[in-house]
């Protein structure tokens, strides 16, 4: 039994750092790829529980994924610039290998446990975060102004103050926080959890971004059509305190938010999407010289640095997909996508656990402006969402046996025994 408890509270600090470590992917070892602190914790783990680790059965959504990145490293056997995608190759390995070691960590742990996780490592991600951020302000002085400055958790971008907190981009940080603000969004009970959302509210909006903070408001609304009365009356409450803090926040550090944000909107008929317009463009161009099989992994920098001396990303993922694998990864990507929703529908987390849903929902609007080939937050989500499928199958297949027995008992339902 003492073993027994030592075991579990082994594996809920292990959940514990793994969603911490994660959240500090802007801190690595550059050795020809980023070796970040998650991966050496997960090797770490997996040395020392190598003589009990096994590999759970795939799922569909799983062997779908695994067939497209193989399309997609096998095209850079073909590619332009090779040096680019061994490069991405290795990042793939190696990044597949940490979301085995994360399956197994999760498969230890409860889902009690693991959620406990979420929020406490939510607060303290945007805890300090935001601390960074107030420093970053106080640093560049009140009225901060500047072109792709950096100080601390404040980026300068074309003189809009965002926040990237403990990463290194805006976008990217509203990313790792969707995870964080669909959990409390769902959970809106107790104090810590309304506290959370209320971070995650206020560093969202000041990373302003425009695709970020559309797919939390989407999600937003999407939850407001399922939640019942008593849960739309609190996100209603916490929406309103939200309000009021970035209200009082703004007069006391003098920056008018209401401005910035308006700002912000009114630019995007002007800056074509932060230039993303352009790269769409030219990635169409792309793959339309390799319409099967695409250019090669990770080559569309290369081939845009070529043309116009400077190495830029597609910043839509479906589209680097399709240019950079051509038809075939593209439908073996979508088809993954397609399978994971029926696997999470089919085990009825849009009901029982909706947090997981949404989240893909916004990571799948976001990614309409990000490029996230290989990201340990949507890998770690995935190991996240194999979890509670496979608790919520078992619990499935529990139910329909119990019932069953019960069809099988003699009186069962039997209405002349009453």
């Amino acid at each position: 039994m003492e073993r027994l408890l030592i075991n579990k509270n082994t594996s809920m600090w292990s959940v514990f750092l793994l969603l911490f470590f994660i959240t500090l992917s802007k801190y690595n070892i550059s050795i020809g790829f980023s070796l970040k602190i998650y991966m050496i914790f997960l090797a770490i783990f997996f040395c020392i529980h190598f003589r009990d680790f096994y590999f759970q059965t795939l799922y569909h959504y799983e062997i779908l994924l695994l067939l497209f990145y193989f399309t997609y490293c096998l095209s850079g056997a073909f590619s332009q610039y090779p040096e680019s995608s061994i490069r991405v190759i290795l990042g793939v390995i190696l990044v597949l290998g940490c979301y085995f070691i994360m399956r197994y960590v999760l498969e230890l742990t409860t889902l009690s446990a693991i959620e406990n996780s979420i929020a406490n490592v939510g607060i303290i991600f945007n805890v300090i975060s935001l601390l960074l951020y107030i420093i970053g302000i106080k640093v560049t002085g009140r009225f901060p102004t500047g072109v792709e400055i950096t100080s601390y958790g404040l980026l300068l971008d074309r003189d809009y103050p965002r926040l990237i907190g403990l990463l290194d981009d805006p976008n990217i940080f509203i990313f790792f926080n969707t995870i964080f603000f669909s959990f409390y969004l769902t959970n809106l009970k107790g104090f810590k959890n309304s506290i959370g959302f209320l971070l995650c509210m206020i560093t969202s909006l000041l990373t302003f971004s425009r695709g970020g903070i559309l797919a939390l408001v989407l999600v937003v609304f999407l939850y407001m059509l399922l939640a019942n009365f008593s849960k739309k009356i609190k996100m209603l409450a916490v929406s309103l305190l939200f309000l009021t803090v970035i209200f009082v926040a703004g007069s006391l550090i003098k920056i008018d938010f209401n401005e910035i944000i308006t700002s912000r909107i009114t630019d995007f008929s002007t800056d074509g999407g932060s230039g993303r317009f352009e790269l769409w463009g030219q990635a169409i161009n792309y793959f339309m010289s390799n319409p099967l099989f695409g250019i090669g992994a990770f080559n569309f920098s290369d081939y845009y640095a070529f043309e116009h001396n400077e190495k830029l990303y597609v910043h839509n993922t479906y589209l680097e997909v399709l240019v950079e694998s051509g038809i075939i990864g593209f439908l073996f990507y979508l088809s993954f996508l397609l399978m994971l929703f029926i696997t999470l529908f089919k085990s009825k987390l849009h009901k029982e656990k909706p947090f997981i849903v949404l989240t893909l929902f916004a990571f799948l609007i976001q990614m309409m402006s990000l490029s996230l080939m290989i990201n340990e937050a949507f890998f770690s989500f995935l190991a996240l969402a194999l979890k509670y499928i496979s608790v919520y199958e078992r619990k499935e297949v529990e139910c329909n046996e119990l019932q069953q027995k019960g069809r099988q008992t003699p009186g069962f339902g039997d209405n002349s025994l009453v």
